[in-house]
């Protein structure tokens, strides 16, 4: 079976189980990296001053305490056959996150997905002092320029991957899914998102979790309802033209 749906998916809070890279600055810099989070939240900082703050906060750790605790994140247990599904049906299935690659890798790794491409930021550490810590080192190689409400750009990634035939499903729960859901022709959406979706007036489907979208693709595509959204298409238009 082949289509031209791509699937574009979150990765804290909808494949992985929790916000992983809230808990991880969190476990390392204590409370105070919240306020940074509910600061970047309240529209005062950009999301690259938010993560600043947060490495400020952790200082220096050990690397191997920092993958100590990724090794005990989890992910969703329907997120490997959703990703065997779309492969079989011919579906594209790229993660996009405003979150770390240094959680990410490993955690793609242990469910045995790690071919499905990601775009994340970039978390390295510096030279190892004399008590065996370092500092993290942040890189930002999906930012855009015009806009620093994500530190990585997911409309830009998922328009630049996307063409006039594509029909795109976007899947997410939290607020740097906000941005692409607008450009998206189905959405799945929980938690939060889905209130900003409801305020938005934008369609979408509700989901507890990731086997709940796999049913639906398969009921969408077994009743052949896969169509653009119009305010999307026309969106992705737009900014297409603004790039001209």
């Amino acid at each position: 079976m082949s289509t031209n749906l791509k699937l574009f998916i979150d990765f804290d809070g909808t494949i992985a189980c929790g916000d992983v890279g809230n808990a991880f600055f969190r476990q390392f810099g204590g409370e105070i990296c919240a306020e940074w989070i509910a600061r970047y939240h309240g529209g005062e900082i950009s999301a690259r001053s938010c993560f600043e703050g947060e490495c400020e906060a952790m200082g220096s750790v050990r690397q191997e305490d920092a993958r100590a605790f990724v090794d005990t994140c989890t992910v969703e247990a329907g997120f490997a056959g959703l990703v065997g599904f779309c492969k079989n049906a011919g579906i594209t299935v790229t993660i996009l996150s405003d979150g770390l690659d240094f959680y990410i890798t490993p955690l793609l790794r242990r469910t045995a997905t790690p071919d499905v491409p990601f775009f994340a930021n970039q978390l390295r550490w510096g030279p190892v002092d004399a008590d065996g810590k370092a500092k993290p080192l942040l890189g930002f190689p999906h930012s855009n320029a015009e806009c620093d409400r994500c530190a990585c750009c997911k409309r830009n990634i998922m328009l630049g991957a996307s063409g006039d035939e594509d029909v795109l499903v976007y899947v997410g729960d939290g607020y740097s899914d906000r941005c692409p859901v607008e450009y998206a022709d189905i959405v799945f959406a929980k938690g939060a998102l889905q209130t900003w979706c409801q305020s938005r007036n934008i369609s979408y489907s509700s989901y507890r979790d990731l086997d709940d979208v796999r049913l639906r693709l398969e009921e969408l595509m077994r009743r052949r309802v896969l169509r653009k959204r119009p305010r999307a298409e026309h969106k992705r238009r737009e900014a297409f033209a603004s790039e001209a």
